[in-house]
């Protein structure tokens, strides 16, 4: 998503389920600490099993912990219907809080996606159908996934190569040789312990994204999946991380990230931006079976050069962004 002036006011959800308050600290207030916790526990050289890199096959089918020592980041995956709720391992309890923080961020990316079609003129829930069921019924395992990741953990032996990149304020930075990525979501929703998080704009700018959050926010942003379901009208958002102050400390730079994700056994179709009067571009006309599209590969240098059409923006944060916060931070 872009503005004329390339990147807008991004998009903001509250997590009340993160605000202080009095008595003791409930499982999710405290789950960042968990997860720092659990990551320190790790072995510096994990198991050939726990190596994986980014095998697109196994996308919907990641639970609990691996390591993937290229990107040096670690993650624990919590996927509902295959991840076990009760710990196999008394010596090595996984990140608290887990079932409630993915139930809320759930239905916050669900209400944002909804906001969405709304500001593209699309009718109510338009994406229900390829949607996990809610609830999840019996044996059926959850397409979306909440990832407590734990990246450049000084104590985990990873590839810790990096390259120099200096800022338009001429501040150097660090980020891993692997350059920027891309999620294959629908929409994600990202909450970390400490500032890094950057997002490239239309004119190949940086922008650090999560500078200023305060504790009931956390970033949000598009993925692949819903640059294809909306006929390249809104582009996914390029990232990377930020590594300049992580090896001083102890535990990395710890995050939680849920993925919004498409169920494997449907279509990514247009017929929905059709219906509204959209025009789709020959490359979109042909629905996409999900489990393809996840399994294929994605240039990331064709999504900023597409000029055949105006690229759609949404409306600045004081037209949107209040209403879309309320509307989310109700019965959360």
């Amino acid at each position: 998503m872009a503005g004329d002036d390339g990147l807008p006011s991004l998009g903001r959800v509250k997590l009340t389920d993160l605000i202080p308050s009095e008595g003791l600290p409930s499982d999710s207030y405290k789950l960042l600490d968990s997860a720092r916790l659990y990551f320190q526990q790790r072995e510096a050289y994990p198991s050939a099993d726990m190596i994986h890199t980014n095998d697109s096959r196994e996308w919907c089918k990641t639970s609990g912990y691996y390591a993937d020592p290229q990107l040096w980041q670690e993650t624990y995956d919590y996927r509902p219907g295959l991840t076990p709720i009760e710990p196999s391992n008394a010596m090595e309890l996984p990140p608290g809080g887990l079932p409630d923080i993915f139930g809320l961020l759930g239905k916050a990316a669900r209400g944002i996606l909804d906001a969405m079609s709304y500001c593209l003129n699309l009718r109510s829930s338009p994406f229900t159908e390829i949607l996990d069921n809610v609830p999840l019924r019996s044996r059926e395992v959850s397409s979306s996934v909440l990832s407590v990741c734990c990246h450049a953990r000084p104590s985990f032996h990873g590839a810790q190569h990096h390259n120099l990149t200096t800022q338009d304020d001429g501040q150097l930075m660090m980020f891993h040789d692997h350059g920027h990525q891309v999620d294959k979501s629908l929409i994600s929703v990202v909450k970390s312990d400490k500032a890094g998080l950057h997002v490239r704009d239309f004119h190949g700018r940086w922008f650090l994204v999560d500078g200023d959050l305060g504790p009931q926010e956390a970033v949000v942003y598009p993925g692949l999946a819903l640059y294809q379901a909306t006929a390249g009208y809104v582009n996914p958002a390029l990232h990377r991380t930020e590594i300049n102050n992580i090896p001083g400390n102890m535990y990395g730079r710890c995050s939680l990230v849920f993925k919004l994700m498409p169920k494997s056994m449907t279509c990514l179709s247009c017929s929905e931006m059709r219906a509204a009067g959209h025009g789709v571009e020959a490359q979109f006309q042909i629905p996409v079976p999900v489990d393809d599209f996840m399994q294929r590969s994605h240039p990331t240098d064709q999504l900023f050069n597409r000029n055949t059409f105006q690229s759609f923006s949404f409306p600045t944060a004081q037209d949107a962004g209040p209403w879309i916060n309320e509307m989310l931070v109700q019965d959360l």
